[in-house]
């Protein structure tokens, strides 16, 4: 979703949060009259973000040009209390991956096609990756975009493919539909997922899905750290603890999992395609 910073646009949000506050207060439908008088605000000015916020379910229109709040709103409020719930779930747990591998641990949601920074911890290495909490990463290219892609039904992976595309980050990225699904079969096969340098030429990571008490994967999980860091072999010895956090988080959120996965004895580096500049790197310093 894009959104344009000026200050025609900031004034608009605001207006709209007034009106949302002004029919929150009230205990029965409000008028737009009413709702005109409390807000000094014209009633030809109050029509167009009435109609709008309705469209988007953060209103609802009854009867005489009354309003309350919409059931978006609880749908929010929902998505709200469960985040909040993951990520105390998930806290201790990330910061015993990160404690154990020495690299930083993320716990992600999908969010609008993208993998979402729901939580990080860092280590004490002075070189680590320069993510942040609230930040956005690719879902295609990502330890925890792959992870959790894998889990999805085949169908909802095509449409958000074909709904956000597969734009190529560095030589690594895999472009190709067709190429991302079997990458996703072998995920969903050995239940982790490996990042080698597909977002971040300079960033490699291990990616494991969490599951709720329904078995629906609901988020990921990631250690990530510098690529001369993040060799073959060092991955490898991440990948059981990743799955052991993963697997934790999961069963605290209710998931009743079946026999643990097997790990391959080799993740095998995946072959680059055609070349295109990468991008900045999200390595960081930490003074």
């Amino acid at each position: 979703m894009a959104f344009v910073n000026n200050n025609r646009s900031i004034k608009s949000l605001t207006k709209a949060l007034r009106i949302l506050h002004a029919v929150g207060d009230q205990a029965e439908p409000v008028s737009v009259a009413a709702l005109s008088r409390a807000l000094a605000m014209p009633k030809g000015t109050l029509f167009p973000f009435l109609r709008t916020m309705t469209a988007e379910g953060l209103l609802l229109a009854h009867g005489r040009g009354q309003y309350t709040l919409g059931p978006r709103l609880v749908e929010l409020a929902a998505m709200f209390h469960a985040q909040v719930r993951l990520r105390d779930v998930a806290r201790p747990h990330l910061e015993h991956l990160a404690h154990a591998c020495g690299e930083v641990a993320h716990l992600c949601v999908l969010s609008e096609g993208e993998m979402v920074y729901l939580d990080r911890v860092e280590t004490r290495r002075v070189v680590q990756v320069g993510s942040r909490i609230g930040g956005r990463c690719p879902i295609h290219c990502t330890g925890v975009g792959k992870a959790y892609l894998a889990f999805l039904p085949e169908a909802e992976v095509r449409w958000l493919i074909g709904r956000y595309g597969l734009r190529r980050y560095t030589p690594r990225t895999i472009t190709a539909p067709e190429a991302l699904l079997a990458e996703l079969r072998r995920i969903r096969q050995r239940g982790y997922a490996i990042d080698r340098a597909e977002h971040d030429a300079e960033v490699r990571c291990v990616g494991a899905p969490v599951f709720d008490h329904e078995g629906r994967v609901v988020a990921s999980i990631s250690a990530a750290g510098p690529a001369y860091r993040m060799t073959t072999a060092r991955m490898r010895r991440i990948v059981p603890l990743v799955l052991e956090a993963s697997l934790a988080i999961s069963r605290a959120l209710g998931h009743r999992a079946g026999p643990g996965v097997v790990v391959p004895a080799r993740c095998t580096p995946q072959r680059p395609q055609t070349t295109q500049a990468p991008a900045p790197s999200r390595l960081t310093v930490v003074p």
